[in-house]
């Protein structure tokens, strides 16, 4: 989990409303006493964290908070290129298309929320070169190869 800036911090429990008992008389009041909804705007983490070398693939970066605090810009870079943000899917994600790059290349990604910060997650995107060559016609024939007077 990669939090981002600096933020308010998450409320802390109280001991009066952490007792179990307590917990057991005033479940919603105590769950939310407790930080059961975290306040801070974070990364959790990129889904897929590689994709192929013509940038063709589609990553979502998960986290919380990326539009409940109202709007915000957001860059992201894939070692040192800017990526395209699609869209905002919803508070906590976030649809990404990523640059081009080289086969077997592991690259840094960096995201930049304005307001909120920013985040480096080292080597969090790597690159694989896709087979553009796929099956043909050719590769169902059973007689390939053999002799064809036999």
């Amino acid at each position: 989990m990669h939090v981002l800036g600096t933020f308010p911090s998450m409320p802390r429990c109280s001991p009066l409303f952490c007792h179990p008992a307590a917990l057991v008389l005033i479940v919603g009041l105590a769950a939310s006493a407790c930080g059961g909804e975290n306040t801070k705007l974070m990364v959790t983490g990129i889904e897929p964290d590689r994709g192929d070398t013509n940038g063709e693939t589609y990553v979502r970066i998960k986290g919380n908070r990326f539009t409940a605090d109202g709007p915000r810009n957001v860059q992201v870079f894939f070692g040192g290129q800017h990526g395209e943000v699609i869209r905002f899917e919803s508070d906590t994600e976030l649809v990404v298309r990523p640059p081009g790059g080289k086969p077997n290349d592991v690259v840094d990604v960096l995201i930049i929320f304005d307001p909120g910060g920013r985040k480096t997650i080292p080597h969090g995107y790597s690159y694989f070169e896709r087979n553009s060559a796929g099956p043909s016609i050719d590769d169902l024939n059973t007689n390939k190869g053999k002799d064809p007077k036999k």
